[in-house]
Parts: C-alpha cells; structure tokens; sequence
C-alpha cells in the first residue's frame, strides 16, 4: 500500500518460530547394516543438500516427523518423494529404499532434515496503523547450508534477554536469551533484507522518526538501537560509509561502529 512517511523506530527484541515449506535436506549420514556394510539409500536415490522434500506418495508432506514416521514404518519397502530442487532447480520424483540399521534396529534412509527453526531478532521498525515489522536486518539462513530457509508459517514471540555473546573475528555474536509464554505476532516472510510479519501488541517504547529516501541518505554520524542484557533500548554511536545509492540487494552502504561502550560488550 505504497511507502509510508513515517515509522516506529525499532530496537526492541523479539522471538521468532516458525516451520519451513516442506520438509529441507540438510546433510547426509551413512546407515551401517547389520552385516557392517554403510549405504546411503537417500544419497543413492538422488536427493541432494537444500532439496526441499514436498510431497509423500503423491501426498502433501506436513512436517519431519511424518516423513520418519514413514520411513521407521515402512518394513524396507520403497518411498515415493516429490522433491523442489534448489535455486530454481524444478521439482522431481525420487525412490527411496529404507535400510534397517544394525546398531539401532530401525529402519532409516540416511539423511538429516529440518521443518523448523526458532531465533532471536531485532525489530527494525514498525508501520502504524497496520502494525506491519521488519526485523533482523537479514534472512533466516540454515546453519549447515547456509541458504535462505523457506518459511511457510512462523509466529512472533516476547524474549527476555538473558545475556550476549561477544563477537570475535571470523565468529559473529549473538544475543542469548529465552522466549516468554503467548503469541505477539506472525511471521510473514523471511527474505535477504530480513522478516517480515505483523505485530498483535505494540511495544511499550513508540518513538517516530519520518522515512528517508535513497537520495537523502548521506555519510557520516548515526545513531543504531539496540537492546542489549539490561533489557533496556540503547542508542549507540556508528559511522555511515560507502553508499552506493544504485544498489539493489541489502548490502548498500557500511555501518561502522563507533561506540566504546557497544564495542565492549558485543565485539
């Protein structure tokens, strides 16, 4: 509904959960039969890192759980997949023989798969009247792969910072904490620039600050929020350099950050 003129400035934490479209394939693990031989029957069949297993017999696969289910039940008989292949990559239909593991006696196909994720953001900012957020500033990225994960449903939870996690180089920080009862919002989407999704409670704190256009944006001092293990929202002092004002993507100017007592306590 076009740019709005103004928003609610974020700094605030809050709890993301959410469940990915179907079922991903995040790695492989060998199954080793009960005469000691390893077999990957899931590798075999043709599934690959980041597939997105869909379907289940030509049925919509809910989450991990039904697939192990399935694969645990099916007496070593063949499963019909329907798997979306990454990056755009069309979708295919894969066999997989379940093989019965030695040392756990159940049967398995050597794969790892994930349906959901939980985490910590930051709110960037709110739009009034509809209650509509951004937050983190990036995607939700699978931890193994790397690769944005395609959320289907996700809700917004309260947090209580519970501490932080100073930042080395080459190993980014993080802000520990725990997810407080109820539901506060949904998750819309999870993209490059960070999620998405609509808030049911306004944050206690509602400061506005007007909207600037890509030409308005200039080098120099900032100012960023953030609500580090005092529970409070800070202001800490960065440096805007290198806009590139003809970019498209997330990455288009530098943040640097400037700010002794911010420096110190996150690296």
């Amino acid at each position: 509904s076009g740019n709005p003129a103004e928003v609610l400035v974020g700094g605030m934490p809050f709890g993301a959960k959410f469940y990915t479209e179907g079922v991903l394939v995040v790695g492989f693990c060998d199954v080793t039969r009960a005469d000691g031989k390893t077999c990957n029957p899931a590798r075999e069949a043709g599934l690959h890192p980041r597939d997105v297993i869909t379907h289940l017999g030509g049925k919509p696969l809910a989450d991990a759980a039904e697939l192990t289910a399935a694969v645990e039940n099916s007496a070593g008989r063949p499963l019909t997949l329907t798997v979306r292949r990454p990056d755009g990559g069309g979708s295919a239909t894969v066999q997989v023989t379940p093989m019965l593991s030695g040392a756990e006696n159940r049967y398995k196909t050597g794969i790892w798969i994930r349906d959901s994720g939980a985490g910590i953001g930051t709110v960037t900012f709110i739009i009034p009247g509809t209650q509509a957020f951004a937050g983190l500033g990036h995607g939700i990225c699978d931890g193994d792969t790397g690769d944005l994960i395609p959320m289907q449903r996700g809700q917004v939870t309260d947090v209580t910072v519970s501490g932080i996690d100073r930042g080395v180089p080459g190993e980014p920080g993080a802000i520990k904490g725990y997810f407080n009862p109820g539901k506060t919002g949904t998750l819309v989407g999870n993209t490059p620039c960070g999620v998405f999704g609509i808030l049911s409670v306004l944050p206690g704190e509602r400061t506005t600050v007007p909207v600037a256009s890509r030409g308005e944006l200039c080098e120099g001092d900032a100012t960023v929020r953030c609500t580090l293990d005092d529970g409070k929202i800070g202001e800490y002092a960065v440096r805007i350099s290198a806009i590139d004002k003809n970019a498209t993507g997330s990455k288009c100017f530098t943040v640097t950050v400037t700010d002794p007592v911010l420096l110190e306590k996150t690296g």
